[in-house]
């Protein structure tokens, strides 16, 4: 979406931006590097170049929606691309909102089985996972992340890309965010390949369990765009009830908050306790939020010699690994999404926390057939689709 800014609205925003913190000073001087010149930002104007722009965000199939919640269905295409703005200087720059929502610390009940299962979580636009976010490399990006006034808990915003450290959204002054106010992480896309994104306020393994993640996709300019496929993002997730009451004293089990002193392994009874800990487990495991998603008249529907990409994250909490296992034929794996080349010709591929990679093939047989993960355990409680091929 190209959105008529004005140049006295960009020199606004600038003011407001430049006055808001320290933190942010560095970073947002970094990343308008470009329009440090009489007026700040150069006024905006068509051009081929801007023409350029928009024909490359329809190829990515850019949503034209990019507020409501979406579904486990409608996530799988939804690609955010921002509020776009071509630059004089031929800069694009991209705006987006999050909003961060708590729900005072009790969370939002949402559906995560088909038979009405419902999960407490907190949220980014109101849905698990968070929008994916869908820029150029070399883009300039805005993100204004909002907690909600009705959150009771501090919240962040944590990318994994190349960025300041001003508003890498850690603890501190780089993008830690109270209820009732907001940040603006400002950069610079690069370089192109998948990011997944989270809250990372303490304790972390929480604020991911209760739905505050999502990815980001860098594409490659416009010269070097990969070749025209069926896109579907899917982000591996689960769910752990045993989790709910971990929010510091809110009792229940409590993250450590790092290994334990040499006086509490002295003391028998507080060495009993340390050994005695366990971290919960997942009740639930499902692609793009919904267990048991993609089955039954949910199946993903393909053509025999259709070519097919893949964007997958794995935001598991509790367990150390998860996989994507694809019956009845092979892909192509690009880890990261930092190449063109890819790695491997395979049929599964195993991802720890924060791994991603892109998967591209074509199915030469017609049936029916299920991606799910290849440890029994993770099928069994929900992580299992199914493509229906069908010839024509």
């Amino acid at each position: 979406m190209f959105s008529p800014f004005s140049k006295s609205f960009f020199t606004t925003l600038a003011i407001a931006l430049l006055l808001s913190s320290s933190a942010v000073i560095g970073s947002f001087m970094a990343a308008i590097s470009a329009y440090a010149f009489p007026g700040l930002f150069p006024s905006q104007s068509s051009s081929p170049y801007t023409e350029q722009i928009a024909e490359y965000d329809k190829e990515k199939n850019c949503a034209m929606d990019q507020h409501t919640p979406t579904t486990y269905m409608t996530y799988l295409t939804h690609f955010s691309c921002g509020h776009v703005t071509v630059l004089n200087n031929g800069t694009t720059l991209r705006r987006f909102t999050l909003v961060i929502d708590d729900y005072h610390g009790t969370g939002k009940n949402i559906p995560i089985t088909k038979e009405g299962l419902q999960f407490p979580a907190w949220t980014f636009n109101g849905s698990v996972p968070g929008p994916t976010l869908r820029v150029t490399e070399g883009d300039h990006v805005i993100v204004d992340v909002i907690n909600s006034k009705d959150s009771n808990l501090t919240h962040s915003w944590h990318v994994h890309s190349i960025h300041s450290g001003s508003v890498d959204g850690v603890m501190g002054t780089s993008g830690m965010i109270f209820p009732g106010q907001d940040f603006k992480y400002t950069f610079v896309a690069r370089p192109y390949g998948i990011y997944p994104y989270h809250c990372h306020m303490e304790p972390v393994e929480t604020h991911i369990n209760r739905g505050l993640y999502g990815m980001m996709i860098i594409d490659p300019a416009f010269k070097e765009r990969r070749t025209p496929a069926t896109e579907f993002v899917m982000l591996m997730n689960g769910y752990s009830y045993d989790d709910l009451n971990n929010t510091i004293g809110g009792g229940g089990w409590v993250a450590g908050q790092g290994p334990p002193t040499p006086q509490q392994m002295a003391n028998p009874v507080e060495r009993a306790h340390v050994m005695s800990e366990s971290e919960p487990g997942n009740q639930v495991y499902s692609v793009n939020g919904m267990a048991f998603g993609y089955t039954d008249r949910d199946e993903i529907h393909l053509k025999v010699g259709q070519p097919v990409r893949i964007y997958l994250v794995n935001m598991l909490e509790f367990d150390p690994l998860n996989n994507f296992h694809l019956h009845g034929d092979m892909f192509y794996y690009i880890p990261i999404g930092t190449n063109e080349k890819p790695t491997m010709y395979t049929d599964i591929v195993q991802m720890m926390q924060g791994d991603r990679g892109i998967l591209q093939f074509t199915y030469h047989n017609p049936g029916e057939f299920m991606f799910h993960a290849h440890k029994n355990e993770f099928t069994r409680l929900g992580w299992m689709g199914f493509f229906n091929v069908t010839k024509s």
